[in-house]
C-alpha cells in the first residue's frame, strides 16, 4: 500500500502543516521541508547547518544524544528561533531511523507549533491562579509551586526558602479608613513586592487577606534577608501611620512537609510580632 505513495512522498512532506526535519546522528540538518520558510527561513540554505542553530541558546542537544545513545523516540517541547530571533514553543517527536543491523542513519523530527496553546495555557493559569486584587499568585497555586521549587531545588542542588509576613494593625487600619483604602494598600503591597524580587526566580502569592509568601529560589547567601528587607522598607514608605511588616523567613530542610514548613515560617512571623526585629530569620 505504502509503494503507491512513494513517489508523492516528498510533495506530502513539503506540504504537511508541520515542520519535517531529517537529522544526521551529530545532529545536523539533512532536510527541512517548505513549512520553515513561515518562520523566516530558506530550507536550501539551513541544509548543513546544526539544527540547534535554529533553537534558543537555552538547547544544548543533550536530549538529542539520548534519543541517539539509546535509539528511542523521544517527545518534548523546544523553543524555536524565528529568524528574526522571537521565539515559538514547539512540541517536537523524534524518531531515529534504523537500517537492518539496528545502527540509526536518521533521527526524523516533526515540529508542531503550540504557541496559541502555551498562550491560552497561560490565561487559564492567569484566571485561575492569579489574585485579581494584587496581581500576585493565590493560595490556590501555593501547594503545587511549593512542591514543585522545593523538587527542583533538590534536583540543582540550591536553597528554597519562604518569606511569610502579614500587615501589623491591618484590621484597624481597614476599620478606620474604609475597605477601599484597605484594598488600595493591599494592591500597593502586591506591587511592591512584584518590583522587588527577582523576575523567573522567585514568586509572590497572597494566600489570605492581608497574609502573604514569597518563594526564594536559590536562597543562598543574604538574598533571602535583602529581598525581605527591601519589601519592608518600600512598604514603610507608604507612610501609613502604625502599619508595619512581620516577616518571617525559614530555609527547606530535607524531608520537611510542605505543612510543617509553613508552620515554622509562620512561628517565626509571630515572634516577629512581638519583637523589634520585624524580619524574623
Amino acid at each position: 500500500m505504502l509503494k503507491k505513495f512513494l513517489p508523492y512522498m516528498e510533495k506530502i512532506l513539503q506540504h504537511t502543516n508541520e515542520i519535517f526535519v531529517i537529522k544526521d546522528i551529530k545532529n545536523n540538518i539533512l532536510f527541512v521541508n517548505e513549512k520553515i520558510r513561515d518562520y523566516g527561513y530558506d530550507p536550501n540554505l539551513l541544509v548543513g547547518k546544526r539544527y540547534l542553530s535554529i533553537l534558543s541558546p537555552k538547547h544544548k542537544g543533550k536530549r538529542f544524544k539520548k534519543i541517539v545513545n539509546s535509539k528511542t523516540a523521544l517527545n518534548y517541547e523546544i523553543e524555536l528561533l524565528r529568524s528574526d530571533g522571537t521565539i515559538v514553543n514547539v512540541l517536537a517527536s523524534n524518531s531515529p531511523i534504523r537500517d537492518d543491523d539496528g545502527n540509526i542513519l536518521y533521527v526524523v523530527s516533526t515540529l508542531a507549533d503550540i504557541t496559541s496553546y502555551k498562550e491560552l495555557q497561560k490565561k487559564l493559569v492567569k484566571s485561575t491562579y492569579i489574585d485579581y486584587l494584587t496581581g500576585l499568585y493565590n493560595i490556590r497555586y501555593l501547594d503545587r509551586r511549593l512542591n514543585e521549587e522545593i523538587s527542583r531545588g533538590k534536583r540543582k542542588k540550591e536553597k528554597v526558602a519562604i518569606i511569610m509576613f502579614d500587615i501589623d494593625n491591618f484590621k484597624k487600619y481597614n476599620d478606620h479608613n474604609g475597605h477601599e483604602k484597605g484594598n488600595k494598600l493591599l494592591k500597593s503591597l502586591g506591587s511592591i513586592i512584584r518590583k522587588n524580587i527577582r523576575e523567573g526566580v522567585d514568586l509572590g502569592f497572597r494566600f489570605g487577606g492581608d497574609e502573604f509568601l514569597i518563594i526564594i529560589n536559590q536562597a543562598e547567601g543574604k538574598i533571602v534577608q535583602e529581598i525581605a528587607c527591601r519589601i519592608r522598607e518600600k512598604f514603610l514608605g507608604l507612610n501609613c501611620e502604625g502599619l508595619d511588616l512581620s516577616m518571617g523567613i525559614e530555609y527547606y530542610k530535607e524531608g520537611c512537609s510542605i505543612k510543617n514548613f509553613m508552620i515554622e515560617a509562620d512561628k517565626k512571623v509571630y515572634m516577629a510580632k512581638r519583637s523589634n526585629e520585624k524580619v524574623m530569620e
